[in-house]
């Protein structure tokens, strides 16, 4: 029987409880479940991927908690990235062999899938290899990384519809001094509602991976799920 693409959109989580949600399915997906898209938002946080270089960060951890932005390390690939609110946040749970996927066309599927949905707004992105990430012209629109262990991936993407693009001016987003950061806003396009952009990019998501789109999941259900306790994040 095909998998099916099952999805939810959890509105606004802290990055902690996100991550332990993804990392807790992690193990359901390793015995053979639907693959899961949780699509949320987050209050502002500033994360550090495995490449992550501190010198990225413009602002003490002092000067971080002042404006009420989150600092958290995290296992996905990369350097230092910025979430929050207005920014879609996309985290695919999925077997790589089940999907029989390497893990560069993993990466680029879903990047086709927000690319395809910025097309549906009239706005023609691309992905690129020197500088991973969909852009508009030098303008990154939406990052990407992942943390792949035993072929089961977490972590995933995160668009910006309309976030505060001043709270990038805090980081050096992916160590990228020279190239700037835009939003579907920014370009003076009508930003759609948060849910009606979840939908839209988990059936183009599902298209992508070849599966069907399973019928969208109550984020209380989801919620109210058992966390695995070893599911963790640290926190800088």
């Amino acid at each position: 029987m095909m998998q099916k693409l099952e999805w939810t959109y959890l509105e606004t989580l802290d990055y902690e409880l996100a991550m332990r949600i993804q990392y807790t399915h992690v193990t359901r997906v390793g015995l053979g479940k639907n693959p899961r898209l949780f699509l949320l938002q987050h209050p502002p946080t500033v994360t550090l991927g495995r490449q992550a270089n501190a010198s990225n960060l413009r602002l003490s951890k002092e000067q971080y908690q002042k404006r009420g932005i989150e600092v958290a390390l995290t296992k996905r690939g990369g350097d230092v990235t910025y979430h929050g609110p207005g920014q879609l946040v996309g985290y695919p749970v999925a077997s790589l062999d089940e999907l029989k996927l390497s893990v560069p066309e993993w990466v680029k599927r879903n990047a086709r899938a927000v690319m395809a949905y910025l097309e549906t707004l009239g706005i023609h992105s691309v992905w690129s290899d020197q500088h991973p990430g969909v852009w508009v012209g030098e303008r990154k629109i939406a990052a990407l990384g992942f943390h792949i262990s035993k072929r089961i991936s977490t972590h995933g993407f995160a668009l910006n519809l309309q976030p505060d693009l001043s709270h990038f001016d805090t980081i050096i987003p992916c160590g990228l001094q020279k190239l700037g950061t835009t939003s579907v806003a920014d370009l003076g396009i009508k930003v759609p509602g948060m849910e009606t952009a979840a939908s839209e990019i988990a059936s183009l998501m599902a298209r992508e991976l070849g599966l069907d789109l399973g019928a969208q999941l109550d984020s209380r259900e989801v919620l109210g799920e058992p966390l695995d306790e070893d599911a963790i994040v640290s926190v800088a």
